[in-house]
Formats: structure tokens, C-alpha cells, sequence
């Protein structure tokens, strides 16, 4: 069970949440996040609970697509809960037809069994060199 459960997070991780934020899904970006989910981003303020998380997110993506490559490094399970530490190498691309850059991110998401899904419960990230 718990292998299964890390392929479940992985997948989360390396697919699932690249291609909610590649696809600027509002509705199935939500669906990812525990009710009371806690949102860290680099040089950013701190969004709890989903509606602020969509906040946060939407004005992310207003202005730029974001297309995220995640690699999970380390996964670890404990009953209902678990946790998933990766980078993520992520081309960000302006609207305004400025050059578009790469960006390193070292991720570490708290995770939560909500229903028999995996859901991400705190998710903190910053930018590395």
C-alpha cells in the first residue's frame, strides 16, 4: 500500500500538477488542494484555503504561462498523511512577447489522503540558483 501511495503523490507531483498549471485549470488546480491548504510561494504573501489559493494563482498566471518540469527526489508516507520533496525547472513565458526564462524551484509539499485522494495540504517552495 504504501508504494502505491507514493506512485499516487508522484503522479501528483511530476504530472498532475505540471499540466493543471501548464493548463491554467482554475477548477482542477482547486481540486488538488485540501480545504484548509496553506500556499507559500518565493517573495510572495502566504494563501490559506482554496479561493485564496486561486487568488494567488490566477494573478501568477495573469500575466505569464508557466511550463514546470517536476522531479520528485524524496516521498514519504505515514498512514494519511505524507510528504513529497523535488525541484522543479520551469520556463516562464511573459505575454508582453518579452524573452522567456528558466527558473529553478526546490518544492516541499505536505500531503493528505482526503476521501482515498492524495491532496496537498502545505505547499512551500523558493527559487534556487
Amino acid at each position: 500500500m504504501k508504494l502505491h501511495d507514493q506512485d499516487q503523490i508522484r503522479s501528483i507531483f511530476e504530472e498532475v500538477y505540471p499540466d493543471n498549471v501548464r493548463g491554467r485549470d482554475l477548477s482542477a488546480y482547486a481540486d488538488m488542494y485540501t480545504e484548509d491548504a496553506l500556499w507559500m510561494p518565493p517573495n510572495g504573501p502566504d494563501r490559506c484555503g482554496i479561493p485564496d489559493i486561486l487568488e494567488g494563482f490566477a494573478d501568477t498566471i495573469a500575466n505569464q504561462d508557466i511550463d514546470p518540469i517536476f522531479t520528485a527526489e524524496e516521498i514519504e508516507v505515514k498512514g494519511d498523511c505524507g510528504y513529497v520533496i523535488g525541484i522543479s525547472l520551469a520556463t516562464i513565458r511573459p505575454k508582453d512577447g518579452s524573452p522567456s526564462r528558466q527558473v529553478k524551484y526546490r518544492a516541499l509539499w505536505l500531503m493528505k489522503k482526503d476521501c482515498d485522494r492524495w491532496k496537498i495540504s502545505r505547499q512551500i517552495w523558493n527559487v534556487k540558483p
